[in-house]
């Protein structure tokens, strides 16, 4: 959790219901901007002791700060890259639609098997998106949801159509070790917990597939890092679970509408990584994917979930 300052004294007024603009101006007066800065003294002293004892959260606020924009390219071998120019600078996309689905079998070269770890919000969607976008492609690679012994999200899964007996559903670790891409969707706290095991599972040259970069900010503030032997990527869609999975569905008449997404390659030890990623964001049903780094948006994420929206309340408190 990222924690600010804000004085004792004066302390922030209470509110009417129904606060004048002049009461609203007067209240962020008193409001310490230490509590939105990322470098504040403050942040440093912060201590995650859970598990490990990491200090994560101090450090991925500590150690943000802003810089000059640089500029995000890369290449594809499979998907069409296109230039688009923003505050006068160039930034690099790829479009999505159901006619790319036939490149996917392209793009996911070498990948037998998809491991779908979890089914919390983004689990179901990516699961069944991936699913039925290979489907179309008349592809064979399998997508498996793996799930720990005894989750209640089996049942939900089954119902989804995912099962033990067509080899689509199964225990999250022997899933793991017989993927070639591993999508890790489990809470930032599991991972955390359980990074090493699944670490260990994970067949070289395998590809782990993120879709938020806590696990790299938690390595980092613990002095590691992810096994040199395995690609790290992340495909991050700009929105909940269940609308990735609706607008995928009501984007079938229009050539695959749905939400945008972000996409990282933060490790690549065989070339692939870029087409696997892309390839993953397409399958989502992404209409626009666009470039960005691990670090980049865990940092963003912290800032714009407890910077933006968590100090929203208290100002209006």
């Amino acid at each position: 959790m990222v924690a600010g300052t804000l004085p004792s004294s004066p302390s922030i007024p209470k509110f009417s219901p129904s606060p004048s603009s002049e009461t609203l101006k007067g209240a962020f007066k008193h409001l310490n901007l230490a509590f939105f800065s990322s470098t504040a003294k403050s942040l440093r002293a912060l201590k995650t002791t859970r598990g490990r004892g990491s200090a994560l959260g101090a450090q991925m606020a500590s150690e943000t700060a802003l810089k000059t924009p640089f500029l995000l390219d890369f290449e594809t071998s499979v998907f069409k890259k296109d230039a688009i120019s923003l505050a006068n600078r160039d930034e690099f996309i790829v479009r999505g639609g159901r006619d790319l689905f036939k490149l996917l079998p392209d793009a996911f070269n070498g990948i037998n098997q998809i491991g779908v770890i979890g089914w919390g919000s983004q689990g179901p969607a990516q699961a069944q998106n991936l699913r039925d976008s290979l489907a179309e492609a008349k592809s064979d690679i399998v997508v498996k949801v793996g799930l720990r012994k005894g989750s209640r999200s089996f049942a939900e899964a089954r119902a989804a159509g995912f099962t033990e007996e067509n080899g689509t559903l199964g225990d999250i670790y022997e899933t793991i070790s017989g993927s070639d891409l591993v999508l890790l969707l489990i809470s930032d706290a599991a991972q955390a917990d359980n990074y090493e095991k699944i670490f260990s599972c994970m067949k070289p040259n395998s590809i782990l597939g993120l879709s938020h970069g806590f696990l790299l900010g938690h390595l980092q503030s613990i002095g590691l890092d992810f096994p040199k032997n395995i690609g790290v990527i992340a495909v991050c869609p700009k929105g909940m679970g269940p609308s990735v999975r609706r607008l995928y569905v009501q984007g079938k008449e229009i050539n695959g509408a749905g939400i945008n997404s972000s996409f990282a390659v933060h490790q690549d030890v065989d070339g692939r990584a870029t087409n696997v990623a892309l390839g993953w964001s397409v399958a989502l049903g992404s209409p626009f994917t666009f470039a960005t780094t691990l670090e980049q948006e865990y940092k963003s994420d912290i800032f714009g979930e407890r910077g933006e929206c968590f100090p929203t309340p208290i100002i209006l408190y």
